[in-house]
């Protein structure tokens, strides 16, 4: 075989590879009628930002560019009411972003940032209430926005099922309410003390699917 030929196939086996790193784009087509009102930033928006783009190494404060780490820097990518013209909501439906071995942002997570955009992105928070503590409404809404970034379905420890994080629950209870070094790892926000309570009223009502 001619060192050409030899060349030429090992050109084609490097451009399969690097084709096949790269996540498939989530098609970018958001029904509005279908989008919740009331999207709020600091519960729902920033930790999927933060835990999937703004760890250590990628788009945290004094890593790569641009900065996602806080509501003013996030501010900086968003044409406010214009999500298709927003370069957050860009990189939210892009193929690089979150690279690999990360998986890419689901159509939920998506659609929570155009919405976030299309409502004029505010800096707001949601209120919590310790009597809501079952799995669907608390529970998994908080493992979802928080953890999937680090644990996600790529990960040792997946937590992106209820089995998965009904066998992980006490693990995760403990590694939340570290007061040094707690999960999420910065720069996501340790969960407040309301978020913390749901987990645990969840845990002693025994873990249940509901």
């Amino acid at each position: 075989m001619k060192n050409k030929e030899i060349l030429s196939i090992i050109s084609a086996i490097i451009l399969v590879v690097l084709i096949s790193c790269k996540h498939e784009s989530i098609p970018p087509i958001i029904d509005d009628t279908t989008v919740p009102s009331g999207i709020c930033f600091q519960d729902e928006v920033l930790p999927v930002i933060q835990s999937n783009c703004a760890y250590s190494g990628c788009h945290a404060a004094g890593g790569e560019d641009p900065d996602l780490s806080t509501y003013s820097s996030i501010k900086q990518l968003v044409n406010a009411g214009d999500p298709q013209n927003s370069k957050l909501y860009k990189y939210a439906i892009g193929s690089e972003m979150p690279p690999t071995p990360k998986t890419p942002l689901n159509l939920e997570q998506v659609t929570l940032i155009y919405g976030w955009i299309k409502q004029g992105a505010p800096d707001n928070s949601c209120a919590c209430d310790t009597n809501v503590f079952t799995f669907n409404d608390a529970v998994l809404p908080i493992i979802k926005r928080n953890c999937w970034g680090c644990h996600g379905v790529n990960d040792d420890i997946p937590l992106v099922t209820y089995q998965n994080i009904f066998d992980n629950a006490d693990n995760i209870l403990a590694d939340i309410s570290y007061e040094n070094n707690p999960m999420p790892k910065p720069p996501t926000a340790k969960l407040s003390d309301c978020k913390i309570t749901q987990i645990r009223k969840w845990i002693n009502a025994g873990k249940l699917n509901n």
